[in-house]
């Protein structure tokens, strides 16, 4: 009987250890996970109402969680008078659970008309399970086919 307490302590034990141990592993996770953007390349030129299509390999050490695409303009901040607006975008998607790495492909569609031509900022922002982000920018050039720069 003194065996069989002490067979079922250690047991009780020793899934209490290991429990501890993994959860342990996730508070301890500080590694800022990767991303590696494939396209669009850094510079690249668009013409008003084109498609971008983004894609990135995200990796994590231990779990990804979250990415989040933002586009916004990269101007000097100096204003012309004009009916088009500075462009924004943002999007965010939830990395299925689980995943320690994750091809990322993601459509955007530049607006026809309302907008400025220009240069814009195109990141990219990486949050792993535990919140470690990592961001990754580019500019890119939207061009009005009837005004190239």
């Amino acid at each position: 009987m003194k065996n069989s307490i002490l067979k079922y302590t250690f047991i009780t034990l020793s899934a209490l250890f290991i429990s501890s141990c993994a959860e342990d592993s996730m508070d301890l996770d500080t590694t800022k996970p990767e991303i590696n953007l494939i396209s669009p390349k850094d510079e690249a030129h668009f013409h008003l109402g084109d498609e971008i299509t983004i894609e990135a390999i995200l990796k994590d050490n231990v779990e990804l969680g979250t990415v989040k695409v933002e586009i916004h303009s990269a101007g000097d901040g100096h204003q012309h008078k004009s009916a088009a607006v500075n462009w924004e975008y943002d999007a965010e998607e939830v990395i299925p659970s689980g995943k320690t790495e994750h091809t990322f492909s993601h459509k955007v569609k530049i607006p026809a008309e309302g907008i400025k031509d220009g240069h814009y900022h195109l990141g990219i922002f990486l949050i792993d399970k535990v919140g470690n982000q990592s961001q990754s920018f580019i500019e890119i050039d939207v061009v009005d086919e009837n005004h190239e720069h």
